[in-house]
């Protein structure tokens, strides 16, 4: 093989590298959210249109990422962990939280305490859920006080914590009950499933982190390692886990995304959430600089064209040459490509 040929392999190899690369990632459809489960949404019409989406075009996703709701019993998100009364619907209300900012970045060491153990008179009762004045004292209510690092930091340090609301939700997700993914939603061994709501202490809606925005799951790693760039998101719920999923991957705290939510392959709870309904998220959506899509839209487009000789060397090999193929690359692969050919061309003087 000449050595022009051998150094045109190299530089093939180190563009591609560049290559721009889109996952498809699907919030938190599972069991626990679809008709029935233990947070119901009226979810289980977009899981036709997820399937349909990896039937017909998984040639346009390098990879796939599943977020998975997994929480602990008494998990502090429960209103049945603060003694709240249940009331119709998913959303149980709010409460007021005083969590630890960990300068160790493990999520083992994050935890949000009730404000209202920490300093009743601090809470405005009529604005966040208060049990009784002796109720995280005793049991059941000392479950969530008991080995929580925030109630005892945050009382003796509290310039080390700040202060945050919770909405509280039904048991829902939990590790030992209805948290497994939809059954008739296509799965493949190759997707890459990221847990979340797995510390007991502290909630995290986003599948990029937790909702302090402090800690972070696996997820933007994963992205960066894979060199993805591009993200479609789709799943449950539009204004809680989707939205908050959106606004870290468009965020300063994880790597540059360019972010699609495929709308109608997306299920909103829409009551006590801020988002009024579909068009409200899809305007919240686009204020923070995703495009909205649908599943048609992404039916209808086309597989990217396979790079010419990329089923291997052969073509280098038979005399083709960079220029009569087709190439995407990023500015610093393009740079690389002209230092090398320079080089290819100084050798053979």
């Amino acid at each position: 093989m000449a050595m022009t040929q051998i150094w045109a392999i190299v530089a093939l190899a180190m563009v591609r590298g560049g290559e721009a690369k889109t996952a498809l990632l699907m919030i938190d459809v599972q069991e626990c959210f679809l008709e029935g489960g233990s947070l119901a949404v009226t979810a289980s019409h977009i899981i036709p249109k997820l399937n349909s989406i990896r039937a017909q075009k998984s040639c346009l996703f390098d990879k796939v990422f599943m977020s998975q709701d997994y929480h602990p019993a008494g998990h502090i998100s429960f209103g049945s962990t603060h003694n709240k009364t249940a009331i119709a619907g998913a959303w149980q209300g709010m409460i007021d939280l005083t969590c630890l900012k960990p300068s160790s970045g493990l999520s083992a060491d994050a935890a949000c305490c009730p404000t209202f153990f920490l300093n009743s008179s601090a809470v405005d009762c009529t604005a966040s859920w208060c049990p009784s004045s002796t109720y995280y004292t005793t049991a059941p209510g000392n479950g969530i006080i008991t080995d929580n690092a925030a109630c005892t930091t945050c009382a003796t340090t509290p310039a080390s914590c700040f202060h945050d609301t919770q909405s509280l939700w039904k048991d829902h997700c939990l590790q030992s009950g209805d948290s497994a993914f939809a059954g008739d939603l296509t799965t493949e061994t190759t997707d890459v499933i990221v847990q979340k709501g797995t510390n007991k202490f502290v909630d995290a809606y986003s599948a990029f982190m937790d909702n302090s925005q402090f800690l972070k799951t696996s997820l933007d790693a994963a992205l960066q390692t894979a060199g993805i760039d591009t993200l479609y998101v789709a799943g449950i719920a539009t204004d809680v886990c989707v939205k908050w999923t959106v606004r870290d991957a468009l965020g300063s705290k994880t790597g540059k995304y360019t972010v699609k939510v495929i709308g109608d392959a997306s299920a909103g709870i829409y009551a006590g959430t801020g988002v009024a309904n579909a068009a409200a998220a899809d305007t919240w959506f686009a204020a923070q600089g995703a495009t909205v899509v649908s599943t048609a839209d992404v039916l209808a487009m086309n597989c990217p064209e396979a790079t010419s000789g990329s089923a291997g060397t052969s073509g280098a090999a038979s005399g083709s040459t960079l220029t009569s193929m087709s190439i995407q690359a990023s500015p610093t692969s393009l740079l690389l490509l002209v230092l090398i050919m320079t080089l290819a061309a100084l050798s053979q003087m």
